[in-house]
């Protein structure tokens, strides 16, 4: 559908009864079920302003330029659904499933997609036909981009999304998968896009003024003409020849601080005597922003030390004291931490793809202080896809929103982890604990296809 013979501006919006909607729904059921007296709810130009239709199964649903302004869609089902021009104002569509939705032209300002799905949704603009003056003589042809302004879409899925030229001015996209998503000409002014994924993105000419890209992935994306300035793009995994592309380039953080072999050895040292004489002799390790890929930190004693937003990809941390240290946003992607004694580490938005963390020990660190305080591993929002945590220990972790995709789980403890909004799709966990594990809202199984406890 490329257009429509009116607007609903222009004519009074059609309501239902609640007991006319209900049946509407009931229909709709039996028309996805394939019985013979359903029928496809066909809602277009319906005002449904403020309706609980939370939990609702609206797939296929014809909601062309509806009123949805309020409307509560938490958890509904409306995949491949006509959304064509609606108006979804202030509407609650937290955790909805709108893969394959046709929103083009869409009002979604101030909407909730907190962990909706949106893969392949087509949100691009939409050209509307609108009849001019009261006795329908003539025409004019309107292009109206998808507004998604102030939205809240954390951890929402776009992956796949056709989004060019939608206005995110102020939006929260934290932790949204924006993988082969075409954003090109998109405006994302002043948004947070903290920890998002935006692998193989198309950005192309998108407005990214203001905006917040602290440990986004953004390997492969296309900046080509991008607008880029006072952005912030702390540990934040991008390749600096693609930023070359990018126009009026005026950025924050991402400058590595090279380190010689020599400085990391009078650091080590340093930090060492550091540790002994409890901050009286020495110097605490500070190694945030700097660049240690690939070196040989076999079992070096960084425990306390600062590494956030340190790129160490593909170094080997086998055997390694990093209990209390503080590695958020910190590039792992690779690295070798086996049997790494990772008590209390704050791992926060970490990078660690394909890492190996066999028997690694991300247990809390016990009875710190005079006060006995318990440190958890913290590895809220960190990226694990791929990694493999075979024996490791993770009692007590910090691992909600965390992507554990892919990784291997085989024999680990996650007893008593925090695996809120965690993604374990297709992970291995043959052997591992999940008692008392909090699960809620985490998406997959594990691979032997035992039900998870929810917490």
């Amino acid at each position: 559908m490329d257009g429509h013979d009116a607007p609903e501006s222009d004519r009074e919006m059609r309501q239902l009864s609640a007991q006319e909607l209900r049946q509407v729904l009931q229909l709709h059921q039996r028309y996805l079920a394939r019985q013979h007296d359903g029928r496809r709810a066909v809602l277009a130009y319906y005002d449904l302003s403020s309706a609980d239709l939370s939990g609702q199964d609206l797939s296929n649903a014809d909601l062309t330029g509806a009123r949805l302004h309020r409307t509560i869609l938490t958890g509904a089902r409306l995949q491949n659904a006509n959304l064509f021009n609606a108006d979804l104002r202030v509407a609650n569509l937290n955790n909805a499933d709108l893969a394959g939705a046709d929103l083009r032209g869409s009002c979604l300002r101030g909407a909730q997609l907190n962990r909706a799905r949106l893969p392949k949704a087509d949100l691009r603009k939409g050209v509307v036909v609108r009849l001019k003056g009261k006795d329908d003589e003539g025409q004019r042809t309107e292009d109206t981009r998808t507004d998604l302004s102030s939205v809240e879409a954390r951890d929402a899925d776009l992956s796949g999304a056709r989004l060019s030229d939608a206005s995110f001015v102020r939006a929260n996209l934290t932790d949204a998968i924006l993988r082969d998503t075409d954003l090109c000409g998109a405006d994302l002014r002043n948004a947070d896009i903290t920890g998002a994924v935006l692998e193989r993105a198309n950005l192309a000419g998108a407005n990214l003024n203001g905006a917040t890209l602290r440990g986004a992935v953004l390997t492969e994306a296309n900046l080509a003409g991008a607008e880029l300035q006072d952005v912030d793009i702390s540990g934040a995994i991008v390749d600096p020849k693609l930023l070359q592309e990018a126009k009026h380039l005026q950025l924050k953080g991402g400058e590595l601080r090279p380190v010689s072999l020599d400085e990391l050895k009078e650091a080590l040292h340093l930090h060492a005597l550091w540790l002994d004489s409890k901050g009286a002799e020495g110097r605490r390790a500070v190694l945030s922003e700097c660049d240690l890929s690939g070196c040989d930190l076999r079992a070096a004693n960084l425990s306390l030390a600062s590494l956030a937003r340190a790129v160490l990809r593909g170094a080997d941390l086998s055997r390694a004291t990093l209990a209390m240290c503080d590695l958020s946003l910190a590039d792992l992607r690779d690295a070798h931490l086996d049997r790494a004694d990772l008590r209390g580490a704050k791992l926060m938005r970490a990078h660690l793809g394909g890492a190996s963390l066999v028997r690694a020990n991300l247990a809390p660190l016990d009875n710190v202080g005079d006060h006995k305080f318990d440190f958890p591993a913290n590895l809220e929002g960190a990226k694990l896809g791929g990694a493999n945590l075979e024996n490791a220990r993770l009692h007590h972790a910090k691992l909600a929103g965390a992507d554990l995709s892919r990784s291997n789980l085989d024999h680990a403890d996650l007893s008593d982890a925090d695996l809120h909004g965690a993604n374990l799709s297709d992970a291995l966990a043959e052997g591992a604990s999940f008692e008392r594990a909090a699960l809620g809202d985490a998406r997959g199984m594990p691979a032997t296809g035992e039900k998870l406890p929810v917490a």
